[in-house]
C-alpha cells in the first residue's frame, strides 16, 4: 500500500511527517472534510477513495473529483482558505494516513522540496476538476462511467471496487436507470463484472478505449509531474 504523492516527496520531508502520521481506517460515507468547517486533518489515502462533491440547494449532488493513493485531501489549507463549501467523504472504504492540518501547512511553508510536489498536485486537482466539468457537459454516460471506473481503480490500486449503482448515479449526476443500462452494456461486452455492489474491471484496455479522452489527458498530466514507484502502476485485472 503506497501513497504516490508521499513516494515523490523528498525523503527528509517524509521523515519529518512520519512521527505525526496516524494510520486510520475510513468507512463508507465517513467525512474527511465537512463543508464550511475548519479543516482539521489531511488524509493520504493508501487503498481507500475519497470523493469531492458539489451539492445544490435541492440536495442534488455530482462528483467533481476523487482522491486516491495519488494524492491528499485538505489542500484548501495550503491555499490559506482553511475551509471549503465542498464536502469530501469516503466512497471506497480502506486505510489512510492522517496528520493534523497544521503539520502539513508548516511543512509546505518551510520545506521547498515538499512545496514543489504539493504545488504540482494542486495543479493536477485543477486539471481534473476542469476536465470533469467539461466531461459532464459534453460526453455520453457510458464514456463518463468508463472514465470514472478507471480513475477509481487507479485511486485504490485494485481492479475491484465496492460501489452500488445508486452511488454511481449520484456521482455521475444521472438517474439510476441510466447507470444500470450503461453497466449492463459494459458487462455484456466483457469489460466489467458486476454483482451486489462489487464492480470488477475485466478488460482494462477495452475500458480505456471506450472512455472519453478526459481520462487519458488527466492521467498523462499526472504522470508528467510525478514518478510512479516500481510496482505501483495502474490496477490490472
Amino acid at each position: 500500500m503506497d501513497n504516490l504523492l508521499l513516494a515523490n516527496l523528498p525523503g527528509e520531508s517524509v521523515e519529518a511527517l512520519r512521527p505525526r502520521f496516524e494510520l486510520v481506517t475510513l468507512k463508507y460515507g465517513q467525512h474527511a472534510i465537512f463543508p464550511d468547517e475548519p479543516i482539521q486533518h489531511f488524509y493520504f489515502p493508501l487503498n481507500c477513495l475519497l470523493s469531492l462533491v458539489t451539492t445544490m440547494g435541492d440536495g442534488a449532488t455530482v462528483e467533481c473529483g476523487v482522491i486516491g493513493r495519488e494524492g491528499v485531501s485538505g489542500i484548501p489549507v495550503l491555499l490559506d482558505a482553511e475551509r471549503t463549501p465542498m464536502p469530501t467523504f469516503c466512497q471506497v472504504p480502506g486505510e489512510a494516513l492522517r496528520v493534523r492540518a497544521g503539520v502539513v501547512k508548516e511543512l509546505y511553508e518551510g520545506d521547498r522540496g515538499a512545496r514543489k510536489y504539493l504545488n504540482r498536485y494542486i495543479h493536477t486537482v485543477v486539471v481534473t476538476a476542469s476536465n470533469s466539468a467539461a466531461c459532464n457537459r459534453l460526453h455520453n454516460l457510458e464514456a463518463r462511467l468508463c472514465r470514472w471506473l478507471l480513475m477509481s481503480a487507479d485511486g485504490v490500486g485494485a481492479a475491484e471496487l465496492v460501489l452500488t449503482q445508486e452511488y454511481l448515479a449520484v456521482m455521475l449526476g444521472v438517474r439510476r436507470a441510466g447507470v444500470t443500462e450503461a453497466a449492463v452494456k459494459m458487462r455484456e461486452a466483457g469489460l466489467i463484472g458486476y454483482r451486489r455492489g462489487h464492480i470488477r474491471i475485466l478488460d482494462r484496455a477495452a475500458l480505456e478505449a471506450k472512455s472519453c479522452e478526459c481520462y487519458g489527458r488527466t492521467k498523462a498530466e499526472y504522470d508528467r509531474l510525478f514518478a510512479t514507484p516500481a510496482g505501483a502502476g495502474p490496477a490490472q485485472p
